[in-house]
């Protein structure tokens, strides 16, 4: 018996068919653009909310807000990276091309409504009213969004994951609430 293995060949319903490569509008750069952005600015708001975070000890370091303060720094140099390397390819010359995009493709819509109940939920609700009323009014504006039923249903499912949300797993694993 020879030491080489016997490899069979691929059977062809097995093989992927070749991909077309898609025409570069630069909305991928556009988009890269947008994402820098968006991370850069969620960097700054973890530094600046890192540094509000009370002091308890007597070097910053053993502080709470110590790690969130590295992580968003850290945030901040990637998002700046992203940014100039889109700038630097054209990628701000696109962004009405990525817009257009955006208003055609059902997808990117949901994306973008979700992306905004959520922010809405963690900076506008959270810590302003109270968490458990908070996360029903995100997860009915959510479950009305996505059309996920009936009224009925809609209600049922906001009642379970909100208390499934602000009461069940806190409980069970000793969370506190915001």
């Amino acid at each position: 018996m020879s030491d080489q293995q016997n490899i069979e060949e691929p059977d062809q319903a097995c093989e992927l068919p070749e991909r077309t490569p898609e025409p570069d509008t630069g909305i991928g750069l556009a988009a890269e653009l947008l994402i820098g952005f968006f991370v850069t600015g969620f960097a700054l708001f973890v530094i600046i909310e890192s540094i509000r975070m009370p002091h308890r000890a007597q070097v910053f370091v053993m502080d709470p807000g110590f790690v969130p303060l590295i992580t968003g720094v850290a945030l901040l140099i990637l998002g700046l990276i992203l940014d100039v390397r889109a700038i630097r390819a054209g990628g701000g010359g696109k962004i009405g091309a990525l817009v257009h995009m955006i208003k055609t493709e059902e997808e990117s819509r949901r994306f973008l409504w979700i992306l905004g109940l959520v922010c809405v939920y963690i900076v506008g609700l959270t810590g302003r009213v109270p968490f458990t009323l908070a996360t029903l009014v995100f997860m009915l504006s959510i479950f009305i969004y996505l059309k996920i039923g009936p009224w009925w249903k809609i209600g049922l499912y906001t009642v379970i994951c909100t208390a499934l949300v602000s009461v069940i797993l806190p409980e069970l694993f000793g969370m506190p609430l915001p």
